[in-house]
């Protein structure tokens, strides 16, 4: 059974068991988990973190059981200011084994589909994967889970002759949450876990109680009135008809309180307490002075510097993709070398650099490639072998295995530049072709490089 036909087949056997009602001795769970990815070599990914979600139907009771299970998950890598998107989907049978407690083992496997993404266009692989993990329930409503998982594609994207398989290796964690349980098995638990009810007391008949005669109501008492508002009621006000905003005495009569000594009464004061001497308005507020505006200074506009051209190739700095061009190299619009002339048959990629003892791609080695990519395009006729070479320092077959390497990376991504894989064949020469000698730190340096040959 292909991967994509076991993929399908999982996936409806998962929706046939979510909607039959037979299936009923078990449970449905939806999870999310956070994911740590570690890429095939040959792929030139390095490692990832992402995060899914993903939902299991349960079939039996406790940890006992088999899960038919779907996931999907998203995983990001930033390559030279570019964004890869990883996006795994996976369906698999699990079979859960109780180890001690709360604790359960889970394994099994399935298939496994793969899209990259890079903002343009996505390709897409299928493959088998293979799981092996921990449950532990925490409670009766969440179980945590830890599981190890590993994707092996026998047909993958960067296949080459050398090249059969790839395998992505990851780790993931998070929690499971039941969305349904068989009724009946939460109905007995429910019973074994209630408490037996208390003994009911017996009633006993009660002589007939006389009704209690109503109580009648006090009369009202009369309203106090205070006509002019100050609080002092009219019967005690001395001063009748006495302005709302007044100040008045416990007899009613206006108080002309000046508290702040600012020539304003209290009563009429809206910034009582203004420090003595304070020249203040008809509201007993501080005048303020009118605000001085600064002077400004004329704004003097910065006199631009002069655009650059450091390497001398005719392309201004701010274009130049391919910085420090040797002089009287023949140079495309985006300042890096032509590579493809019809006189040469072997070029030598200069600037593309690797992690010291690695195939990894350094940073500032991505712009080159970019341009080579875009070059290899523009030309569909051209065949190149890509090939490794060292210098002889160290174990010759460690050199020809690391040349091999390095010779795949820059392969893996032109192709994921756009390169069709046809059209590249990597080779590894390790220190059997060198092209300066290597008793010089500047020979050596020469000789660890990357070519690219004619093959047509």
């Amino acid at each position: 059974m292909t991967p994509r036909t076991l993929l399908l087949s999982t996936f409806c056997l998962a929706i046939v068991a979510v909607a039959t009602p037979a299936f009923g001795q078990g449970s449905i769970e939806l999870g999310a988990f956070g994911s740590y990815t570690r890429f095939d070599t040959s792929l030139a990914l390095g490692t990832g973190t992402g995060g899914g979600g993903r939902i299991g139907v349960i079939s039996g009771q406790g940890y006992n059981s088999f899960v038919l299970e779907l996931e999907g998950a998203v995983a990001m890598r930033e390559i030279a200011g570019q964004t890869i998107r990883y996006l795994p989907a996976r369906a698999r049978l699990l079979y859960a084994l109780p180890v001690y407690g709360n604790f359960s083992i889970q394994m099994g496997g399935g298939a496994v589909r793969n899209d990259y993404y890079d903002g343009v266009a996505a390709d897409v692989e299928w493959g088998y994967t293979g799981m092996l993990g921990l449950r532990m329930a925490l409670g009766t409503y969440m179980t945590l889970r830890v599981d190890g998982v590993l994707d092996y594609m026998a047909n993958p994207l960067n296949e080459t002759p050398d090249l059969k398989y790839t395998m992505n290796k990851g780790v993931q964690a998070g929690l499971q949450f039941p969305i349904w349980t068989d009724q009946r098995g939460r109905d007995l638990r429910r019973e074994r876990a209630a408490p037996p009810p208390p003994p009911q007391p017996v009633a006993q008949a009660e002589p007939p109680r006389r009704p209690e005669p109503t109580p009648e109501p006090a009369p009202a008492a009369a309203p106090i009135r205070d006509a002019d508002g100050d609080g002092v009621p009219d019967s005690q006000d001395a001063c009748p008809g006495t302005p709302l905003d007044v100040l008045v005495d416990k007899a009613g009569c206006p108080v002309y309180r000046d508290s702040d000594g600012d020539g304003v009464i209290d009563s009429r004061d809206l910034c009582p307490g203004t420090p003595r001497g304070t020249e203040v308005d008809g509201r007993g507020c501080p005048i303020k002075e009118p605000v001085k505006e600064p002077v400004k200074e004329p704004v003097r506009e910065p006199v631009p510097e002069p655009v650059r051209d450091s390497d001398g190739d005719g392309v201004l700095d701010p274009a130049d993709r391919c910085p420090n061009t040797p002089a009287a190299t023949q140079v495309d619009a985006n300042g890096c070398p032509i590579i493809f002339r019809p006189t040469e048959r072997t070029v030598t990629l200069r600037g593309v650099t690797f992690a010291s003892g690695r195939d990894e791609v350094t940073p500032g080695s991505l712009a080159i490639l970019d341009d080579v990519a875009r070059q290899l395009i523009a030309a569909p006729a051209i065949r190149l072998e890509v090939a490794g070479h060292t210098d002889s320092q160290g174990a010759h077959t460690s050199n020809v295995r690391l040349s091999l390497k390095r010779a795949e990376a820059v392969r893996a991504y032109l192709v994921m530049k756009g390169v069709p894989g046809d059209r590249l064949e990597a080779r590894g020469y390790g220190p059997d072709h060198p092209v300066a000698e290597n008793t010089t730190p500047g020979g050596r340096a020469m000789n660890r490089r990357v070519e690219l040959r004619r093959l047509d």
